[in-house]
């Protein structure tokens, strides 16, 4: 009977050597299992830093490129500006002296010296019309043909009608003003003044 009732404790001592063991391999894997839950969690959050530093450097070298091709374009504009100096220097001073021209020939009733006047007038200003964006274009052609109506009429005036000579040649003379504030500083202010007079009209507004 004492051998009988023995044997389960042997039994238990035996087997508690095994037991221990398969305790150790689970606790093993489920370690190593944390192990690589912690390599993947890392590398994931490394690999979100990696993105988010690469999109910074993009939008930095985006912004550099970006700051290069304005710098470019500006230092461009410059050396045209230079070079182009006197060629707009002379056509607008053409320009002026045909306006110029033409209000003293309506002032004295030179048909012939006008027609001159306006003739000269419009080549002075297909020489200008490089120098001369869309809208600027428009203005100028729209004006010079009020003008050069404006011109014709007065030379078909007689003395009589003193009062609107008068009334009509005052709008010659604003005119002529209208189209000086105009092309001088379209033509000859630097492009850095032109952009902070945008700026500072933006701004007004």
């Amino acid at each position: 009977m004492s051998d009988q009732t023995q044997s389960p404790i042997v039994t238990l001592k035996e087997n508690r050597f095994p037991l221990f063991s398969l305790v150790l391999v689970i606790l093993a894997f489920c370690l190593t299992a944390y192990v690589v839950f912690l390599n993947y969690e890392m590398t994931k959050v490394t690999g979100a830093q990696l993105l988010r530093a690469q999109q910074m450097q993009e939008r930095a070298q985006s912004k550099f490129l970006d700051q290069y091709s304005t710098f470019l374009f500006q230092q461009a504009q410059s050396a045209r500006f230079e070079r182009t100096f006197e060629v707009r220097q002379k056509h607008y001073s053409d320009f002026m002296g045909a306006l110029s021209d033409a209000w003293g020939s309506v002032g004295r009733k030179d048909g012939k010296g006008l027609e001159n006047a306006l003739h000269q007038l419009a080549k002075s200003y297909y020489a200008l019309e490089p120098f001369l964006d869309a809208g600027s274009r428009h203005y100028m052609q729209k004006r010079i043909a009020i003008f050069h109506n404006l011109a014709k009429q007065l030379m078909g005036y007689e003395k009589e009608r003193r009062g609107i000579i008068m009334e009509d040649k005052t709008t010659m003379d604003r005119m002529i003003q209208d189209f000086q504030e105009f092309l001088y500083p379209l033509l000859f202010e630097p492009l850095d003044k032109k952009e902070e007079g945008r700026e500072g009209d933006e701004a007004g507004r």
